[in-house]
């Protein structure tokens, strides 16, 4: 599993960027990828590195068609193989409990 945050600046749209931030939640909720926001980024769970890169690129296009000319994309990713991982693994959340 990879779990990765991520990041879009949207250049030149003023100090709020929140009705962007929920555009791109929008279409990460029909996706279906499991995903958890934060103050500063989103954090995701993929399976895959095409399938992290392709929700990562339908969110800058998302921006794009809101008329943002400049996008500014930040990725951390965590890909481990020795054990499997998820964002309640990474934050100490037990689900058993």
């Amino acid at each position: 599993m990879i779990v990765a945050d991520f990041a879009t600046i949207p250049m030149g749209k003023g100090t709020s960027a929140s009705h962007y931030v929920l555009a791109v939640h929008e279409l990460l909720r029909q996706s279906g990828i499991k995903f958890a926001a934060g103050p500063m980024s989103t954090a995701i769970e993929a399976s895959t590195f095409e399938e992290l890169f392709g929700v990562i690129e339908k969110a800058n296009e998302k921006l794009a068609e809101m008329g943002v000319q400049r996008i500014i994309t930040s990725v951390h990713i965590d890909y481990r193989l020795d054990k499997d991982i998820s964002i309640e693994s990474k934050l100490g959340i037990n689900k058993e409990k």
